[in-house]
């Protein structure tokens, strides 16, 4: 039997899921198709004062306290809780999740390890840094995570990638063996039957300045002036930032356009699936992304995206066939204002740019509908679960192969 160990974001609710935990969770079903597979996934949470742990089957999930102050000590505590699971289970493998306390007890546990990086914690600091927003707080927070991120990357051998954008990012940090492994994508995206509402549009993830929904609602006012019927479902937490999402608000209720923004907060997975179905149009005019899940969704689903070219974002559409890109503006607009940038457009071009798109496939339902099906095509050879989970084993096969005091039993 083969013993993996799993270090990384894992909802206390299984049924309920978001971020990194997605990609986790799908995988981790396919891997447990191997019948000589036993997993134990580890994951830290604020909200627990002690330990729990899960069983079923060859599954054991472990849920560890997490203290509010782990940055500080570069997460000592809950590092050394996390070895000590890890020193009980006695893995043949262990893949970390994140390039941050998990990255960090997976390389200092002395068995062979890799690490898969999803968001980018260096670039996410260098965006809040430049927000006027952002507190003094929130900036040390960002530059302590981006110090231990490229102190972690400096380390491992091996390093799963989603997107050839981290390879990239990390050229000169890292020297080790980097592996392409996409995220998983859920099985029922694929087999959605569309039936696009004409004018819908859709924006999936949290209302913060990062993701642009600011220039998606100018947008969209301008874009109503040749189709009135055109409106946006927004999809997403309105807590992770209530003064922008608060500020979305009130340009809505400025501009006029109750009746045509629909802010639906958290919404069930369920309930994500039926938006896509019923969209014609998703949208995604972020500042930063690494490889967001959120397109993964949009191409299975067979979804035509319009999306900033930001991140891993130009590897995941083919601009003009299976979706529609456009320059990102420079980082100072993130809270929509005015004025001249470096390494991006204005908001005021961002906004027409992203205004001609959305109208060029609303205006043009065939040309959307063969974007869709060809992002569908592309989807299914990419984002399977069991096509993720291939790769993944192989990526293990790999590591452990390396090393010739362990033997990988895997059929």
């Amino acid at each position: 039997m083969t013993k993996i160990a799993v270090l990384g974001a894992y909802p206390l609710d299984p049924t309920r899921l978001s971020g990194v935990e997605v990609a986790i969770v799908y995988v981790q079903r396919e891997l447990l198709k191997q019948p000589d597979v036993t997993l134990h996934v580890i994951s830290c949470h604020s909200s627990l004062t002690e330990p729990k742990t899960v069983q079923d089957g060859r599954l054991t999930v472990t849920y560890l306290p997490r203290g509010s102050h782990g940055r500080i000590t570069w997460h000592r505590q809950e590092v050394a809780a996390l070895r000590r699971v890890l020193d009980a289970f006695c893995p043949d493998m262990v893949h970390a999740h994140g390039s941050g306390l998990y990255a960090g007890a997976a390389l200092g546990s002395g068995y062979p390890a890799v690490v898969t990086v999803h968001g980018i914690a260096a670039q996410e600091a260098r965006l809040a840094y430049n927000d006027p927003a952002t507190s003094w707080g929130d900036r040390l927070r960002g530059l302590l995570d981006s110090a231990y991120e490229r102190w972690v990357i400096g380390r491992a051998e091996h390093l799963i990638v989603i997107s050839p954008y981290v390879e990239q990012v990390f050229a000169r940090v890292f020297r080790g063996t980097c592996y392409l492994v996409e995220n998983a994508c859920e099985e029922r995206f694929f087999d959605l039957r569309r039936e696009p509402v004409p004018g819908r549009l859709l924006f999936a993830g949290p209302v913060i300045p990062r993701k642009g929904v600011l220039l998606l609602l100018q947008a969209l006012e301008r874009v109503r002036r040749e189709m009135p019927e055109a409106h946006v479902r927004i999809a997403g937490s309105l807590n992770a930032d209530p003064d922008y999402a608060r500020a979305c608000q009130a340009l809505v209720a400025e501009r006029g356009m109750e009746e045509a923004v629909a802010f639906l907060g958290h919404v069930s997975q369920e309930q994500v699936l039926e938006e896509y179905r019923r969209c014609a149009v998703f949208v995604l005019p972020s500042f930063q992304e690494t490889a967001p899940m959120v397109i993964e969704q949009a191409m299975a689903a067979g979804v035509p995206s319009v999306a900033t070219r930001v991140g891993g974002v130009p590897w995941m559409l083919e601009d003009g066939v299976t979706g529609l890109t456009l320059p990102a503006p420079g980082a100072n607009e993130l809270r929509g204002e005015r004025g001249q940038t470096r390494g991006g457009l204005s908001l005021a071009s961002t906004v027409d740019e992203l205004t001609r798109a959305i109208l060029r496939l609303l205006q043009n339902p065939a040309q959307a509908r063969s974007m869709g099906e060809r992002a569908r095509i592309e989807a299914e050879a990419r984002f399977r679960p069991e096509a993720v989970a291939r790769r993944t084993l192989g990526v293990y096969r790999s590591v452990l192969s390396t090393d010739p005091n362990r033997r990988f039993r895997m059929i």
